[in-house]
């Protein structure tokens, strides 16, 4: 009996033994089980928290890519002619552009000059698609491209004054359809070789565009050919009407320009040519040097000074504006009347740069000596001294 209730006893206890070890085990397979879950958990919850920083990254990323960016230029200029012994203030540009990226490869940029002589003109106005990185094809109205001179910006120009090229014989702005192509060097991050740009306009006719019908073409091209680097060839040509569409011309334009540290040289020649005899044949020149220096130290006003030295002749020359001239007794000729007569002018200057990365800003001292063959100058381009300061956004 002893023996058997012994036997009993040693059985109750393997069996509490096997229970708890039973218990242990699912326990230990259910805290397992548990762990496995909460770290999957865990591990979803980071994915998503990852995906969604990723996605507010890309949102803000994407934000600022498409976000219209503002730029513009402020020019206030003094003037000074020893022969009137009279001297004027100016506000020369007050431009504003907004331009920016839009989705599916797309651009766009409004520029209006609240002061470009006193009026208020809008330059440019343009959509533009890029179906790949060095294509563009750009529609409404822009520059022509044309020259050298005569296509940069007034936050680009190194003269308080531009060139004869620049203002009177090749500046151009028109309503078209513009092409260009850039043709890269081998391999990645090749600087440029070449810059094409070609297109279609109505012809000298912003004012009134709805009345720009017309069966001939008016067209502008310009290529840009960097050989090596810091050198830049660049020829083109246009064509278009003037006169309110009852006269045309046609004008080649070589010109090229070396640049290295500070140094910066560049020398343009155009030839304007009048269909039907309109007027004569006017040529033009355009050739000046700078030098940069920059001053040491972080705490100048300045941060450097340029040296500049401009000379630059034209032809007698008609823009077409003021129409074609009467006879004696007052009937309309075949024409143009001259709006700019011939003359050379020598330019010595002086550019202070002022120490601001934000907004960048100079300081311009100029003196322009003008000669007039057979006279005609106007009061405002004789000799004189020029201060300007220009601040740029």
């Amino acid at each position: 009996m002893k023996n058997e209730t012994t036997r009993q006893t040693g059985c109750g206890r393997w069996l509490c033994v096997a229970v708890m070890m039973s218990i242990g085990i699912s326990v230990a397979a259910q805290t397992l089980e548990e762990r496995v879950a909460m770290l999957e958990r865990q591990n979803r919850e980071m994915r998503e928290k990852m995906r969604e920083t990723d996605g507010k990254q890309a949102k803000t990323e994407t934000k600022g890519k498409y976000m219209p960016q503002l730029h513009g230029i402020l020019r206030g200029k003094y003037e000074y002619q020893p022969e009137m012994e009279a001297s004027r203030f100016e506000v020369r540009n007050a431009r504003l552009s907004v331009s920016g990226a839009l989705p599916l490869r797309s651009e766009y940029k409004l520029e209006v000059d609240l002061c470009d002589e006193s009026q208020i003109k809008m330059k440019d106005a343009w959509v533009r698609v890029t179906p790949w990185k060095t294509l563009r094809v750009s529609i409404g109205q822009q520059r022509m491209p044309f020259s050298i001179d005569a296509h940069r910006n007034p936050s680009a120009q190194y003269f308080a004054n531009r060139s004869f090229i620049a203002k009177q014989v090749g500046d151009m702005r028109d309503v078209g359809l513009q092409v260009g192509y850039t043709f890269n060097g081998a391999g990645d991050g090749a600087r440029p070789v070449a810059v094409l740009d070609a297109g279609m306009f109505n012809g000298s006719n912003l004012d009134n565009q709805k009345t720009a019908w017309s069966k001939a073409v008016s067209y502008s091209a310009r290529l840009q050919w960097f050989p090596v680097e810091g050198l830049a060839v660049v020829p083109s040509v246009q064509h278009t009407a003037i006169a309110n569409r009852q006269a045309k011309y046609t004008s080649l334009d070589f010109g090229t320009y070396y640049e290295a540290g500070g140094l910066h040289i560049e020398a343009e020649y155009l030839r304007k040519t009048y269909m039907d005899n309109a007027f004569d044949a006017c040529n033009a020149v355009n050739a000046m040097a700078l030098y940069r220096m920059p001053l040491k130290g972080n705490r100048t006003f300045f941060q450097s000074v340029a040296c500049q030295a401009r000379y630059d002749y034209m032809d007698d020359h008609s823009d077409g504006k003021a129409g074609f001239t009467k006879d004696d007794a007052g009937n309309v000729t075949g024409r143009l009347a001259i709006s700019d007569y011939q003359r050379h002018r020598m330019t010595l200057g002086l550019t202070f740069a002022v120490r601001n990365p934000y907004f960048p800003t100079d300081i311009r001292l100029n003196y322009e000596r003008y000669w007039y063959p057979h006279g005609g100058a106007k009061e405002s381009e004789k000799d004189k001294v020029v201060a300007e300061v220009t601040v740029s956004f």
